[in-house]
């Protein structure tokens, strides 16, 4: 491994904040959205609302960074405003010695980890004790800059080609 990388457990890179247990009693038609996984797996889903207020925990700003840990697991950047986070998605707060965005594409790579960790078969889900103890890879901050840059330019330059077809 290079000089100032190491191996960190992901429970040690950031602080998770499970969302939620709303009660249908909770929905309204006004308020805030919830987040569910089906929304952030699919941008058309609808949402549920609540006008009531929760703890602040469980509010959600856009750019906040989120990993759902059951049915489909993924990592997500939020993109919409002010919401609610519903149970099942972690809300991410990174440590200072990593990237928000360095994290989103670790997460992203580590994927099949993280179901090859899950269990169920209906609805898989990974505990947060196994997610936290699973090992990741962590440059020094100006490394993860540059990774992140590197993989912004690949995605421009697939989207400029995507653009031209």
């Amino acid at each position: 491994m290079p000089d100032g990388w190491a191996e960190i457990r992901v429970g040690d890179v950031a602080n998770y904040i499970n969302g939620r247990a709303f009660k249908p009693e909770e929905w309204q038609s006004i308020g805030l959205p919830i987040i569910r996984i089906q929304n952030l797996n699919d941008k058309t889903a609808p949402y549920n609302y609540s006008g009531q207020v929760f703890e602040s925990k469980f509010l959600i700003q856009k750019g906040d960074l989120l990993f759902a840990w059951a049915a489909s697991l993924g990592t997500y950047i939020w993109e919409g405003e002010s919401a609610w986070l519903n149970q099942h998605i972690f809300k991410v707060e990174p440590r200072p010695f990593i990237l928000k965005e360095y994290l989103y594409y670790v997460f992203n790579a580590m994927i099949t980890e993280f179901y090859r960790q899950s269990h169920g078969s209906g609805m898989v889900h990974i505990t947060k004790k196994q997610f936290e103890n699973i090992i990741l890879i962590l440059p020094p901050l100006a490394e993860q800059k540059k990774i992140v840059d590197a993989v912004h330019d690949l995605f421009d330059k697939l989207d400029a080609i995507m653009e031209s077809l």
